[in-house]
């Protein structure tokens, strides 16, 4: 092979990629941003961009784009909105904008107020707003979103190994950027997007769990209320508070029925599982709400029953026998609406439990425990027992099974299961607040009320550059 041959192979394929500036109509400038090189002969590996050449091309974009606009900004800020005199300079400060596609060091100017605001107190005011952070709308959306579905060290390393962010080195940045977001962006929609709707029926459920917490030497654990109100049409809002005290708790799930459009007058039936705190969450929210005791959790303590009513057949068999069916004939009346005669039933089977047991019959002992905790738990309940089978013949709820699903989504997916994370009550609000979001499918929506342009005017220019 001649040298002239070799000298052809080793030629390179050469691009340059220069970012064109038209910051006037007419004039233009440029800048070679990257300058990517192959091989002739390329190989699979070598079709398009790698990873790294697109990351340090995104990176340069961004290098030069930011701070020409925090330039141009500057100078519409110069001059007084009132009087149209030139402000004077204060000189500048530095500051780090930190974005998807990298930390762009930036100047800002500071500008002294003008004479004619005599009433202003403030003697200098920067340029360039960047509303004490210097986080981009993207970058905090992104991070939220994920945070709120993948554990923090896990985000940050897909961040890291995907985009050039070099602000987002480990699980404590992306925790606490989470929770700024949950405080800053989520939180407020409750008060400035909260407006009246149709006075439609809705469907309320609340369930508790637990998440490990993170002050061992107080509580292993702290419960967490995590509920969902269905609409008329089906839609479905979840939402979650810790439950850390009554006014805080109740302050919580007020604020999750605004979300959600439900107010004090709307029809609503609210479904839980007899518990005293979560019957007075509902009580101070909506005090005329239809309310349903969970079936599920009074078939469960039927069940123990029979069980231990079964139990003392190795004993008497009749005696099981006569057991099994006045608790059967006791859960036919309950099913029915017939409380008063469920209530007869049950407490005559006591009353046989305890004269029975004086015969040393092994497991009628059992069984008059299950029996008097089930009667106790329905007495506690009886303002919420339903006509179970005429509301399953009409389609309406009579079980907690899709408040059930919420808690597992909420709180034992990505707090629970599999994740040795410990959480703090005091704190833990904004998390939450932003996982429901997530969840509801409403974050970017808060994005966009707490960011005038927030995704709706990139897609408008993209597709105005695509047709």
């Amino acid at each position: 092979m001649s040298s002239r041959d070799e000298g052809e192979l080793m030629e390179k394929l050469v691009w340059r990629v220069k970012l064109v500036t038209e910051l006037q109509a007419g004039e233009t400038t440029e800048v070679e941003v990257a300058r990517i090189e192959r091989d002739q002969q390329a190989s699979l590996s070598d079709l398009g961009l790698r990873l790294a050449e697109a990351k340090q091309l995104t990176s340069a974009l961004q290098a030069e784009i930011i701070p020409t606009q925090v330039t141009i900004a500057d100078e519409h800020h110069c001059t007084c909105a009132a009087c149209g005199r030139r402000l004077s300079s204060k000189g500048h400060y530095t500051a780090t904008f930190r974005s998807l596609f990298g930390d762009v060091p930036i100047r800002i100017r500071r500008l002294l107020t003008c004479p004619c605001q005599n009433g202003c107190e403030a003697k200098s005011f920067a340029a360039f707003d960047l509303e004490a952070a210097t986080v981009a709308p993207e970058l905090a959306y992104v991070t939220a979103r994920y945070a709120a579905l993948a554990p923090f060290g896990k985000v940050a390393d897909l961040l890291s190994e995907l985009l050039p962010v070099s602000g987002a080195p480990n699980a404590g940045t992306v925790r606490n950027r989470t929770m700024r977001i949950g405080e800053a962006v989520v939180q407020p929609t409750v008060t400035t997007t909260a407006t009246p709707r149709p006075a439609e029926p809705v469907v309320v459920g609340l369930d508790g769990g637990y998440v490990r917490s993170r002050h061992r030497r107080d509580e292993r654990h702290f419960e967490v209320i995590a509920g969902k109100v269905i609409g008329a049409q089906c839609s479905q809002s979840r939402f979650a508070f810790a439950r850390n005290s009554p006014a805080i708790a109740s302050g919580a799930f007020k604020r999750a029925l605004v979300m959600a459009g439900v107010t004090a007058d709307t029809p609503a039936t609210v479904l839980c599982d007899g518990d005293a705190g979560l019957w007075r969450l509902q009580r101070e929210a909506l005090p005329n709400a239809t309310i349903v005791l969970d079936w599920w959790h009074a078939a469960v303590r039927f069940e123990h029953a029979l069980q231990a009513a079964r139990g003392i057949g190795a004993a008497d068999v009749h005696l099981a026998a006569e057991a099994v069916q006045g608790l059967k004939r006791a859960k036919w009346r309950l099913w029915h609406g017939r409380w008063p005669g469920c209530r007869r039933k049950l407490a005559a089977l006591c009353r046989w439990a305890r004269r029975t047991s004086t015969h040393g019959i092994a497991g009628i002992g059992r069984l008059e425990h299950h029996v008097s905790d089930l009667l106790a738990y329905l007495e506690r309940n009886q303002g919420a027992l339903a006509h179970y089978a005429a509301r399953r013949r009409n389609g309406e709820p009579i079980s907690t099974s899709f408040v059930e699903s919420a808690v597992n989504e909420i709180i034992a997916k990505r707090m629970n299961k599999k994740q040795q994370m410990r959480w703090n009550r005091a704190t833990v609000q904004p998390f939450l607040d932003v996982r429901t979001a997530v969840l509801n499918d409403t974050l970017e929506d808060a994005f966009c009320r707490r960011y005038p342009g927030f995704r709706l005017a990139n897609g408008n220019e993209i597709a105005a550059l695509a047709a």
